[in-house]
């Protein structure tokens, strides 16, 4: 049996009512073949009502009285005047007037259907956009609380002697929620070279990661864990080979900036 799908369920009644498309009823159909219990109870239950409609549409005959008029003068003008031919029993027009109406009526059903699902959808990935949003809007605002905070530190790092002259650092740090916003320029790495931020605790180095600038150098990291401040004690970047030092501990390359965290 193949999986069956909300958007076959919309292909039932225009199925009933022999209005696909060539490539939607071979699609339907063969839907329809490996076995579908929903969707064969739904083309059942629209052909039911469709014909039961048209059905329950009594049919036009001729009035009684019109027939019995017309038999009387047949019988006294026998042999004087032609037989006046008897009316012809007209086609069961409001049979198909009934028939005609309830599929009319069936397919303003599945068109409101149609545009009832498509506003559900619209208005489920509205709210989803408008959640995303919210919670956009939350985390910058609990970005911006930790340049705002009369708790954070500002640390400027300053260049060690391995270090490029242009190089320049500068650490937001909060040490309340721990958070930390680094904002770097003129951090072009060498070829084959990255700078790496390491957080200097009491315990020793703890890698924060690489620091990967634009094509001007330019980059803003945001730490949502900088280190205890119990523990933390500076700031440090360091020039590795490509990728980072090969343990989270310990640089391997040389430390070209370093800012301590005043009292």
């Amino acid at each position: 049996m193949t999986p069956h799908r909300e958007e076959l369920l919309e292909l039932c009644a225009g199925y009933v009512l022999g209005n696909l498309t060539e490539p939607e009823k071979g699609t339907f159909e063969e839907h329809l073949k490996a076995g579908c219990p929903t969707c064969e109870a739904e083309v059942h239950r629209l052909g039911r009502g469709v014909w039961a409609f048209a059905a329950a549409t009594p049919r036009l005959l001729e009035p009684s009285a019109l027939r019995a008029r017309v038999l009387g003068t047949v019988r006294g003008d026998t042999g004087r005047r032609a037989p006046i031919p008897l009316p012809r029993r007209r086609a069961p027009v409001m049979g198909w007037v009934g028939a005609i109406a309830a599929v009319v009526i069936a397919a303003f059903a599945v068109l409101e259907w149609r545009a009832a699902s498509l506003l559900k959808r619209e208005l489920t990935a509205s709210r989803e956009e408008i959640s995303r949003l919210n919670q956009q809007i939350q985390s910058e605002r609990e970005w911006a609380a930790v340049a705002t905070a009369p708790q954070t530190r500002v640390i400027e790092l300053a260049r060690t002697p391995a270090g490029s002259p242009q190089l320049q650092a500068r650490v937001t740090y909060d040490p309340v929620s721990r958070r930390a916003i680094v904002a770097v320029s003129d951090f072009v790495a060498p070829p084959g070279k990255d700078y790496q931020l390491w957080a200097i605790l009491k315990t020793g180095p703890s890698s924060l990661g690489l620091v990967r600038a634009d094509n001007q150098g330019r980059a803003m990291l945001r730490l949502t864990d900088a280190g205890d401040p119990a523990e933390l004690g500076a700031f440090a970047v360091s020039l590795e080979l490509e990728g980072g030092a090969p343990t989270t501990h310990a640089p391997a390359g040389p430390v070209v900036m370093v800012g301590k965290i005043g009292s």
